[in-house]
């Protein structure tokens, strides 16, 4: 489904229509706006709209932010509208990643905790609480999360605004700041955005299991891995992914708990 031409339009998007590849699947670029349907809660659009913009003026990093449309509207037949940000994602970067789960949350530092957090529903917030023991919903089941489970122990780090799936949506310019896009939003310590950008790079883009133990020089980062960890396979989990289908995971979660002092599952 493409965005109608009245939607195009109201949120002054002129140009060829290109679906655009990643996420969802549901964005689509028209000159230099990006189109895609409401995927947020509307209190979380407007959130991005009035406090992430007020914070992030003047900051070194490209965030994307709403587009009103010609009426004011940030929602218009159920799309919303986002500036399209030049560059492209590289994998590789992951210690840039880290630096810039930093400067994100610097951004945000006086900012308190969102409401629309504890309101949103869909897979990946109910997998984030999943990894925080604050699920309450039917059983989750995928392989090796028991072993995390049992592994996962209590961290006392302050939480703070941070973006919870950066590796992905960082696009790098020759010229430009980094720019970030797909902002979700998240309540958590520092550490554990910087986690998941670790166990997603070691999953899913080819990076040593070393990095694992350089991304961050917390002591207690391990217990951020198991957290990131116990984070996608609950998504999969949810999503329905086959019980075949988590290879992937496998190299990382043995060393995680090995860090975290627990028990691979291959010593068994």
């Amino acid at each position: 489904m493409h965005p109608p031409i009245e939607t195009q339009t109201e949120f002054r998007a002129s140009g060829p229509l290109f679906k655009l590849e990643g996420g969802r699947g549901t964005a689509w670029r028209v000159g230099d706006v990006t189109l895609k349907p409401l995927d947020v809660l509307p209190e979380e659009l407007l959130w991005l709209d009035e406090v992430a913009r007020e914070h992030s003026v003047g900051g070194e990093l490209r965030l994307s932010l709403p587009i009103r449309s010609r009426s004011g509207k940030l929602i218009v037949d159920g799309w919303t509208a986002f500036p399209y940000l030049t560059g492209e994602h590289q994998p590789g970067r992951w210690t840039e990643l880290a630096k810039i789960a930093r400067e994100f949350s610097a951004i945000f530092a006086e900012v308190r905790r969102p409401d629309f957090v504890d309101k949103r529903t869909h897979a990946w917030a109910k997998a984030d609480r999943f990894a925080w023991r604050e699920y309450d919903g039917s059983p989750i089941t995928a392989p090796y999360i028991a072993d995390l489970v049992s592994a996962r122990r209590p961290v006392f780090d302050p939480p703070c605004i941070v973006h919870g799936d950066l590796t992905g949506n960082v696009l790098f310019d020759p010229v430009l700041p980094p720019a970030v896009i797909d902002l979700t939003v998240d309540w958590r310590p520092l550490n554990y955005s910087i986690a998941v950008i670790a166990i997603d790079a070691v999953c899913f883009e080819g990076a040593p299991l070393s990095l694992l133990e350089t991304i961050s020089a917390a002591r207690d980062f391990p217990q951020y891995l198991i957290r990131a960890l116990l984070f996608r396979l609950a998504v999969d989990g949810l999503n329905g992914r086959s019980a075949s289908d988590y290879g992937a995971y496998q190299s990382a979660v043995g060393r995680v708990l090995e860090l975290a002092g627990g028990r691979s599952p291959a010593d068994r």
